[in-house]
């Protein structure tokens, strides 16, 4: 059964699976009626992905089976910079060298759950370091920073919490919102690429994106938006416990630091109220063989 024969399009699927936090006006109605290029960004501050990084990949997956062109950002420049939000204190910076080895090594894993050979929409992955570690200070801060007021950015609740704190937050880590806003607009004007997702706490970069397209573009055709965001929720058990937190630490994806059998066993020890909704999440399962499942845990 094809994706399609069940949804009539990727924003229903979504809703339906519980993966859909947010999303822009507009957003549904273009994924119902094209064919769009949506990103998701990943972060190279480990050397491999986690469970948690599930849900973006899916979304990128289930995009791709519904027509539509996934994109996968690896963070190569914003990665010697790091991701502010919703952490209590300034990261530690990592060397180009570290950060390097972590994109490849997080290019590896990303690779079998796109299809990069398909013949109407290939996945397409890309390194902001491309770009990034070549602009220019002073053409950056007049082109792109002139489109962003001091307010927003200290409005932004990814960053708010840090404002009350001693150690406060530097300028590099304030910066970083107009970094992932630039990754936005470099990829709408490089790959037609109007659509950005990620996680509920990137939902305020992802807004600035939009808007920066906005203010350069202008408005797109008969006055509706150039681009749009959607954003995927945080994902907890019943306990209210985050998904991918457990004693040891979160699970990776790589079998070399998470064995095969330890991940299993992760997801074997899920509570039982917990099983029918990360197996929507997480697989590629039908309607009706998730109803199956859900009549036998009840």
């Amino acid at each position: 059964m094809t994706p399609s024969a069940e949804f009539s399009n990727v924003a229903e699927e979504l809703e339906w699976r519980g993966a859909l936090f947010d999303a822009t006006p507009g957003a549904a109605h273009a994924l119902a009626t094209e064919k769009v290029t949506c990103y998701n960004g990943f972060d190279p501050s480990a050397s491999s992905l986690h469970v948690g990084n599930l849900v973006p990949i899916m979304g990128l997956v289930r995009l791709q089976r519904h027509g539509h062109t996934p994109i996968a950002l690896v963070g190569g420049g914003t990665g010697m910079i790091g991701d502010p939000s919703f952490r209590a204190e300034e990261r530690q910076l990592m060397s180009i060298e570290q950060i390097d080895e972590n994109v490849e090594a997080i290019r590896l894993q990303l690779e079998p759950f796109l299809d990069f050979q398909a013949k109407s929409n290939p996945a397409r992955m890309v390194n902001n370091a491309d770009w990034l570690r070549k602009t220019n200070l002073l053409e950056f801060l007049r082109d792109i920073g002139k489109h962003f007021t001091v307010n927003t950015m200290m409005g932004r609740e990814s960053v708010k919490g840090r404002f009350s704190r001693d150690s406060g937050i530097s300028f590099t880590e304030f910066s970083y919102q107009l970094l992932q806003a630039y990754d936005f607009l470099t990829l709408y004007e490089r790959h037609n690429c109007a659509f950005q997702a990620g996680g509920s706490d990137q939902w305020g970069n992802i807004l600035g994106g939009v808007d920066l397209i906005r203010r350069i573009h202008g408005a797109g055709p008969d006055g509706r938006p150039r681009a749009h965001g959607i954003a995927y929720p945080l994902i907890t058990s019943s306990s209210g416990e985050k998904f991918g937190k457990s004693t040891g630490g979160a699970p990776t994806l790589d079998p070399k630091q998470t064995s095969p059998y330890r991940l299993y066993q992760y997801f074997l020890n899920v509570a039982d109220a917990d099983a029918v909704p990360y197996v929507k999440l997480f697989t590629l399962l039908n309607q009706v063989q998730i109803g199956g499942l859900d009549a036998a845990v009840k």
